[in-house]
């Protein structure tokens, strides 16, 4: 069972006002966005794409690109369409789960995965990140932004409403040991962290 944008479904079209007030809209989707450097060849997936304000940055950002947004909401999805339909360019919007991506293996130049893993539970976190370095090229890049290290009781006390047994191993700093032993490589943080929330880059 997967928890929604906003932790409950009928909050998801308020998710990206939420985002704005904690300072998660699209100045720090578009710092994620500028961490790689792609080019209008790529294709690029956004795993736990939510209501896409990712997609429609990277869209903007290469407009020639193929561009995948894969999320199990179909309500988010329903707001992605909207969103990214305003624009030209290619983007194929998939209701589907992130351990499971109806992907084909090596044919993804980045995948990005954006506050989305700290809702799964931990095997389903590490499949997810499996399935991530299945569909990636070799050379390929993934990008993760999510709840990272940390020991900070107030971080906790904020996130009350989130499942802590889900959040925890990103707090335990488990996510680039994760892709590590999934086999990426040059795994390393980048940007300013906001909220405990770090970016991880690594390639295939």
């Amino acid at each position: 069972m997967y928890i929604p944008p906003a932790g409950i479904h009928m909050l998801t079209r308020l998710y990206d006002g939420f985002c704005i007030i904690f300072g998660l809209g699209k100045g720090f989707k578009k710092n994620i966005a500028n961490s790689v450097k792609l080019n209008d060849s790529c294709v690029v997936a956004d795993i736990g794409c939510g209501t896409g304000i990712l997609l429609e940055i990277l869209q903007h950002k290469y407009p020639k690109a193929r561009i995948i947004g894969i999320d199990p909401d179909k309500k988010a999805l329903e707001i992605a369409r909207k969103r990214t339909s305003k624009m030209n360019g290619s983007v194929q919007l998939i209701n589907a789960f992130a351990e499971s991506l109806p992907v084909d293996s090596h044919s993804v130049d980045a995948c990005f995965s954006t506050l989305a893993l700290h809702h799964m539970p931990d095997e389903i976190k590490e499949k997810a990140i499996e399935e991530m370095y299945r569909i990636l090229k070799p050379g390929g890049q993934i990008i993760i932004t999510d709840f990272g290290q940390t020991d900070s009781r107030l971080i906790r006390k904020i996130l009350f409403f989130e499942k802590i047994e889900y959040i925890e191993a990103n707090f335990k700093g488990f996510i680039p040991r994760y892709l590590e032993r999934i086999g990426f490589k040059n795994i390393r943080t980048t940007g300013k962290k906001l909220w405990s929330i770090h970016t991880v880059l690594a390639e295939k």
